[in-house]
C-alpha cells in the first residue's frame, strides 16, 4: 500500500500531497491505501486517477461507512490525464479499495490527500465534537447562524499566491543518476507553494520518480509512471518558508521530462496565526483589534 504519512509531512495546513505508486493487485479485493493515523487534523481525498481497467472496481470506506464511494466498473475510468470527480472527508479513518478481476502488476493509479486543521467552523461542518472551546466560540462569533446562512466555499489550492511560475525540463542521462531539477527559495516574508506536478509518463514502472523536499524532508516520491502527461497536471500544495527542492531519479538511460508550477506570496498575519509563528509587536496589536486569533482558531473570515 502507498499512503501520505499525514502526521510527518504536514506543516503549514491545509496543505495537499499527491500518491502515484503503481500497485500490484491480486485477483480479488486490494487494500491499495490505508489511512487510520490522521487525526488530530481532517483529511479530505480526491484527485483520484486510475488506468482503465475493465471488470475493476473501486471504492473507499469512510468513518465507518463502508463503501461511501463506490465506482463500479474502472473501464470507464477517465484516465491518468485527468481526476475522477470524488471529493471524500474523513475525520477518522479512510480505507481505499479496488477489487481486480486479475491479478495485474504496475496497475496505474494516483490520489490526493487535502489536509485541514478541524477549526470550530469545520468541526460543525462536519459534524464532529466539539470542545469547551469550540462552544465558547462558536457562541462568541455565532456560528450558528453564520454557517447557516451559506456553505463555506471550497478551499482553492492556490490560496494566498500571489505570483506563478513553471519549471519545464528535460533530461537525457547515460546511465542512472538523480539530478535537482529544481531548488526553489522563499523570499524573505513570502511563502513558496508547490502547485502542481506532470511528467512525460515512461513506458513501465520503476523508470523514474520524482522526490520532493519541503526543506530537508521528503514529503513526496512518486513514480512518473503514474503521473500526468505533460498536457495536464496534478494539483498539490506543499507550503514552505525556507524552500522545496525537487530531484528526479532516473534509473537508467534515457529521456525525461517534467514540469512544475510554483507559487510565491506574502506571509500574512492570519497565516502566521495559523501556524505558530512569531509575531511583531505591530502584528500582534493588529491582530488584537481585528480579533484575528480567536477568528483564525475559528476558522471564519
Amino acid at each position: 500500500m502507498s499512503y501520505v504519512d499525514v502526521r510527518k509531512v504536514v506543516r503549514y495546513p491545509p496543505e495537499a500531497f499527491v500518491v502515484a505508486t503503481p500497485a500490484d493487485l491480486s485477483s480479488g479485493e486490494n487494500r491499495v491505501a490505508d489511512y487510520t493515523t490522521f487525526p488530530p487534523y481532517v483529511i479530505v481525498l480526491q484527485g483520484f486517477s486510475f488506468a482503465a481497467l475493465d471488470g475493476a472496481s473501486f471504492y473507499v470506506d469512510v468513518d465507518g461507512r463502508s463503501r461511501y464511494v463506490y465506482l463500479e466498473n474502472l473501464a470507464s475510468a477517465r484516465g491518468l490525464d485527468f481526476e475522477e470527480g470524488v471529493k471524500v472527508p474523513a475525520t477518522r479513518a479512510a480505507y481505499l479499495k479496488l477489487y481486480s478481476p486479475s491479478s495485474v502488476s504496475g496497475y496505474q493509479l494516483r490520489h490526493r490527500v487535502v489536509v485541514f486543521r478541524p477549526t470550530t467552523a469545520l468541526k460543525m461542518q462536519l459534524g464532529m465534537e466539539l470542545t469547551a472551546r469550540d462552544r465558547e466560540l462558536a457562541g462568541k462569533l455565532d456560528l450558528v447562524r453564520l454557517l447557516g446562512v451559506s456553505t463555506p466555499k471550497p478551499f482553492d489550492l492556490a490560496a494566498g499566491v500571489e505570483r506563478v511560475f513553471t519549471v519545464a525540463g528535460k533530461q537525457s542521462p547515460t546511465a542512472a543518476e538523480t539530478r535537482t531539477v529544481a531548488r526553489l527559495v522563499a523570499p524573505d516574508g513570502h511563502k513558496l507553494i508547490l502547485l502542481a506536478v506532470s511528467a512525460a509518463r515512461p513506458v513501465a514502472p520503476g523508470k523514474a520518480y520524482l522526490h520532493v523536499y519541503r526543506d530537508d524532508l521528503e514529503v513526496m516520491k512518486l513514480d512518473l509512471y503514474c503521473l500526468p502527461s505533460l498536457s495536464y497536471e496534478a494539483p498539490v500544495r506543499v507550503v514552505a518558508l525556507d524552500k522545496v527542492t525537487v530531484d528526479l531519479e532516473m534509473l537508467g538511460a534515457g529521456s525525461y521530462s517534467v514540469r512544475l508550477v510554483y507559487g510565491v506570496g506574502r506571509l500574512t498575519v492570519k497565516e502566521k496565526i495559523a501556524w505558530g509563528l512569531e509575531l511583531t509587536a505591530g502584528e500582534r496589536s493588529l491582530a488584537e483589534e481585528l480579533s484575528l486569533f480567536d477568528k483564525v482558531e475559528a476558522g471564519v473570515e
